[in-house]
């Protein structure tokens, strides 16, 4: 750190400080929801083909019933 040399020079560094400290905030919010924003896409298209996936399985039993087999006593 440099050495400060008067009130105004302070508060300038002060400023600079709070300044950064929000840019900071902001960048850390804009990755924070891209990554949610991800995340989500990833389970919403996760979802998609897990539903398709059964779907067709139900769809395909129907069409193709497996064959019953009868127990004997």
């Amino acid at each position: 750190m440099k050495r400060v040399k008067n009130m105004r020079e302070l508060e300038l560094m002060k400023e600079n400080l709070e300044y950064r400290q929000k840019l900071n905030e902001k960048q850390l919010l804009g990755s924070s929801v891209a990554i949610i924003d991800n995340f989500t896409d990833g389970l919403k298209d996760w979802a998609f083909e897990f539903g398709t996936h059964l779907f067709l399985d139900v769809i395909r039993r129907r069409k193709n019933p497996a064959p019953e087999t009868e127990e004997e006593e």
